[in-house]
């Protein structure tokens, strides 16, 4: 309990969060961390997903102002974030989901300090190779759940966090069966990873060495100037 009180004692504080994945089984884990978070933690999540519609003003502009009202900006890295922004940035042929758009933004923006780059912090489920880590040499990594009392510690602004009392609760227990049920379909999608047809698109064959150092904000650079930073969606 000791640790449940400190927790729920603690400012409630306000993170943006990021997630750009075609991949259901993910996405559901992603849900439940949030939904555990918000029931939990005493965090107040905002985010950002395929189902998000933002206002008529660029994405920058609206991100900057997300960045400004959060404690922490946290980005969701997986295979298929990076995968579906290689096969964006490589082909220019459509338009990009909110998703994508938001985690393409966020990026540029960390990487160029036009925002505080102590708020970032990047996120991955241990099912995730750590080369599709985007690496752009700031904020902190942490890999999820093996890492969630640092996370949460870091949120917090405290040293640490002993979350495993909070992880017995029922969400808590959602929560870790949602992360194994992604974890397998990623396994048994490693044997076929060409025909599945619920994770997007997959990182280009080559790309995968250099994804979390050069490939993808080398990729983002080239198109800088481009009018994909331009929101084109409408509230």
């Amino acid at each position: 309990m000791r640790a449940v009180e400190m927790v729920r004692s603690a400012e409630r504080q306000r993170i943006l969060v990021v997630c750009c994945s075609n991949c259901e089984p993910h996405m559901t884990a992603v849900r439940k961390f949030l939904i555990f978070l918000e029931a939990k933690c005493n965090i107040n999540v905002a985010v950002v997903d395929n189902d998000c519609v933002l206002p008529a003003e660029s994405v920058h502009d609206w991100l900057n102002k997300e960045i400004q009202l959060a404690k922490k900006v946290v980005l969701f890295h997986s295979e298929q974030s990076v995968a579906v922004a290689l096969h964006f940035i490589r082909s220019m042929a459509t338009t990009p989901s909110v998703a994508l758009e938001t985690f393409l933004t966020a990026l540029e923006m960390f990487s160029d300090s036009s925002v505080d780059q102590h708020k970032l912090m990047n996120v991955y489920f241990a099912y995730t190779p750590s080369s599709c880590v985007v690496n752009i040499r700031c904020g902190q990594t942490f890999q999820l759940m093996n890492e969630f009392d640092k996370f949460l510690a870091s949120v917090r602004g405290c040293s640490t966090v002993d979350t495993s009392s909070l992880l017995e609760c029922d969400e808590g227990r959602e929560l870790l069966r949602a992360v194994n049920e992604a974890a397998t379909h990623v396994e048994e999608a490693a044997a076929r990873p060409r025909n599945c047809a619920n994770c997007g698109f997959l990182p280009p064959d080559g790309d995968t060495d250099s994804i979390d150092t050069q490939s993808l904000m080398s990729r983002m650079d080239a198109y800088a100037g481009s009018n994909m930073w331009e929101c084109q969606c409408q509230s």
